[in-house]
């Protein structure tokens, strides 16, 4: 029996220090060779709309599974009266071939994508960072805010964005995640002043050209870069990332994807990727964490579908323990 497990289920299944601590297990198991992690795959569906299909092998003893995350972009949505995504991920065994569960996946990739960004602040960031310069106010920035808070306690949030709505629901959302532990939440007029007296910077924005100035990052800050996943897009300048220490998730996928890379490679600012460290390497304590008070470190994720496999298969045996979900028989 299969189990269908919907947005709702996963939010009473998964908190964040549970998603922080899937990443660890994650990450860990990718330097371990336990995991594959083909490059996804992308078919058009019609104009202005896209599948994206994302799979992935975890060969760990405890539980062999197979992974599915498959994305639609549609464009032209919004103007529907519908959400611009969807997203579903897909669990089997990997040595029976059963399948395990159906997931909701909008908001399980959310909260991975966060629990990794809150995985590299810890792991990267220093102890007495506590003040937050957030650039966007989509989807992907609230629960960015909810793992960095979750990872280093926030004194002040500083939002950089266009969309009055967006920060309206940016606000609504993290008083409703964070309760009353919630940082004071403020709008900043610019990047500069977003960035004055912050030790932690998060990118969740679409962008194709930086967000900031180099000259405005300050000795011992800790970025966290997980909006751009395509080479034509950046949101951190080369000069930026030439002053700083650089962790991926995997060089195979940031090679691919990585615009902010990508570009500050090919102008000679930064070396190639091999200087490179990936998480995995820090998470399994192969390599240290930062190094010092001053450094800069920039944590760069383009996603990948292991990342939603183990976090699905955590739900999945949580809501098994619960009770939760939807049996059915496939």
């Amino acid at each position: 029996m299969a189990l269908i497990l919907s947005r709702t289920d996963l939010q009473r299944c998964l908190d964040m220090p549970a998603a922080i601590e899937a990443m660890r297990v994650a990450f860990r198991a990718l330097h371990a060779g336990q995991v594959q992690v083909p490059q996804r795959a992308s078919v058009e569906l019609a104009e202005h709309s896209l599948a994206l299909l994302m799979p992935s092998l975890l060969q760990t003893p405890a539980r062999p599974a197979f992974g599915l995350k498959l994305i639609t972009l549609a464009d032209d949505n919004p103007a529907r009266g519908l959400p611009r995504s969807f997203a579903t991920v897909l669990v089997l065994d990997a040595t029976s071939g059963q399948t395990l569960a159906i997931v909701e996946g909008g908001w399980l990739t959310a909260v991975r994508t966060g629990a990794v960004s809150g995985l590299a602040t810890e792991l990267l960031a220093r102890k007495d960072a506590d003040v937050l310069a957030l650039f966007g106010a989509g989807t992907q920035a609230r629960t960015q805010v909810w793992a960095i808070h979750t990872a280093r306690p926030l004194r002040e949030v500083r939002v950089v964005n266009r969309d009055d709505q967006h920060y309206a629901q940016l606000l609504h959302t993290l008083h409703q995640l964070l309760g009353a532990s919630c940082p004071p939440i403020v709008r900043a007029a610019s990047a500069r002043e977003a960035l004055d007296g912050a030790s932690l910077v998060a990118c969740a924005t679409a962008s194709t050209t930086p967000l900031f100035s180099s000259r405005d990052i300050a000795p011992g800050t800790h970025i966290n870069a997980i909006g751009a996943f395509t080479p034509e897009m950046c949101e951190v300048d080369p000069e930026t990332l030439a002053r700083a220490r650089i962790v991926v998730d995997q060089r195979e996928a940031a090679l691919v994807e990585a615009g902010d890379l990508l570009q500050a490679h090919a102008l000679g600012q930064i070396a190639d990727s091999t200087s490179w460290l990936e998480l995995g390497q820090l998470a399994s304590g192969e390599q240290p964490g930062r190094q010092s008070p001053e450094e800069i470190t920039c944590f760069k994720s383009v996603g990948l579908g292991m990342q939603d496999l183990v976090t699905a298969l955590y739900v999945y045996e949580r809501a098994r323990e619960l009770g939760i979900g939807v049996e059915v028989d496939i």
